[in-house]
């Protein structure tokens, strides 16, 4: 995967940030809790090959020491018959540093272990570039989410107002005699509807806006908006199996999944080769100086010498398991099992990659059929809504007629937004199934978005 635009949108200026799609992408991609932990996942995984490593590599410690003794004899000995005092007093001082090396010759288990921490490594590189595109996928997400309920809400808004103006139309052609009161009740629990429709969704903006926050730290204003010359193209190829197959090569949850599968393994390889015997070979060395003060208090007299020691070995060990409790057989049957399991779960995730990418596809071939057919929704409601309002003007159609073509020309336009922003994320969950999904792909998005202030825009 291609970090370079991840290096790019990460130093960008504060002050460059807007409520746009990108300035969405990297603001999560510094504040996000779920990235920051993928983040330290990844430094956590990259030390696995390492730990592995050391486990063949020579071992060398050091050690220094210092001791001090004081000794005082007070007594005596019998000499001839005679009993001879012997008061004397020693401090003597010892100082020592010694170095050893211990190195594996022939340690089995250890090199299974450093193939396991291999695969670790490699799948901890992997997983982080699927939690990339995961955190692609939840920016678009949420972005759209906040989108659709503003599509929504500015439907319902519009709706409102349209469900007024009839009312407003009733009210008079009633005091005029020109319409029955049922058709000024009928507006007004028109009108109602369109009202409590209204209300729930500004609930749901704001509910939609505290999501995005919790990707980014921080509130938005309002979001650019897609424009109407946003183009819906079909996939290229267009052939599920053609995708089904590029997704079984490249979607990073079955790579991840697969090197789980080797690293479980190489596991269960170490564990079967604890009942194997360990050679190790080791060196050391070590030199000590100690002075010696000793002083006779008997004879007044006082003795001072050193003593240097210098001590080397090479051993080479030859160690056989002979019994641990049952814990290394123990330990081999859970690895085992542990391996099996990471089998049976890397062609689950083959099997459910496989099933979500035909399913994408078809979603996908849906969106873009529904645009296309809500798009000319839209414009035969608004033309029925014409017919129907000048029909009840001249009395050949009545009010529930228009009301019935107010409620059928804004839910156009709702379903019409909805499956714009639909396909916007089919194609893209299409994209991270595929593992093609990229920050370049935030950028190409974004290209199809225009500020609030701009009157072409739309979503």
């Amino acid at each position: 995967m291609d970090f370079r635009w991840l290096l790019f949108l990460l130093v960008l200026p504060v002050t460059a940030l807007a409520d746009n799609l990108v300035d969405i992408y990297r603001l999560a991609l510094q504040n996000d809790p779920s990235f920051r932990v993928a983040r330290a996942s990844l430094k956590a995984g990259l030390e696995e090959e390492k730990l592995g490593l050391a486990g063949l590599l020579p071992r060398v410690d050091g050690g220094l020491g210092f001791n001090f003794t004081r000794r005082e004899n007070l007594g005596q000995f019998p000499a001839g018959g005679v009993l001879i005092p012997n008061n004397t007093k020693t401090n003597s001082t010892t100082r020592t540093w010694n170095v050893s090396l211990n190195q594996p010759i022939f340690d089995l288990a250890a090199w299974f272990n450093f193939r396991r921490g291999r695969e670790l490594t490699r799948q901890a590189k992997l997983q982080f570039a699927a939690d990339q595109q995961d955190l692609i996928l939840r920016v678009v997400e949420s972005y759209v989410a906040v989108l659709r309920a503003r599509a929504n809400l500015d439907a319902s808004k519009a709706q409102e107002r349209a469900t007024a103006r009839q009312l407003d139309l009733a009210r008079q052609r009633f005091e005029v005699g020109l319409a029955a009161v049922t058709d000024v009740r009928q507006a007004e629990a028109a009108h109602d509807l369109a009202v409590a429709r209204r209300i729930a969704d500004e609930g749901a903006l704001q509910v939609a806006r505290e999501q995005l926050t919790v990707l980014t730290g921080r509130r938005h204003g309002t979001l650019w908006r897609f424009r109407e010359t946003l183009p819906v193209t079909p996939p290229d190829p267009d052939d599920p199996k053609a995708w089904m197959r590029f997704a079984h090569a490249n979607n990073y949850d079955i790579k991840v999944a697969a090197l789980a599968r080797e690293a479980a393994l190489e596991g269960a390889r170490a564990a079967a080769a604890g009942h194997l015997p360990v050679i190790r070979a080791s060196a050391s060395y070590g030199h000590s100086r100690s002075e010696v003060e000793q002083n006779n208090l008997k004879q007044d007299t006082n003795a001072a010498f050193e003593i240097d020691n210098q001590t080397g070995s090479v051993n080479l060990n030859l160690t056989v398991p002979l019994f641990a409790g049952g814990a290394i057989s123990a330990n081999r049957r859970q690895s085992y099992a542990r391996f099996q399991e990471a089998l049976e779960r890397y062609a689950g995730v083959v099997r459910t990659t496989e099933q979500n990418t035909q399913a994408q596809f078809i979603n996908l071939l849906t969106a873009i059929a529904s645009v296309k057919a809500n798009a000319k929704a839209v414009a035969s409601g608004k033309l029925s809504l014409e017919a129907n309002e000048a029909g009840y003007e001249v009395g050949t159609r009545t009010i529930v007629d228009v009301l019935s073509a107010v409620r059928t020309l804004y839910a156009a336009r709702r379903d019409y937004a909805n499956a714009r922003l639909d396909y916007i994320l089919a194609k893209l969950r299409l994209k991270r199934l595929a593992g093609t999904l990229s920050p370049a792909d935030i950028h190409q998005l974004n290209q199809w978005l225009a500020p609030p202030d701009d009157d072409g825009e739309t979503n």
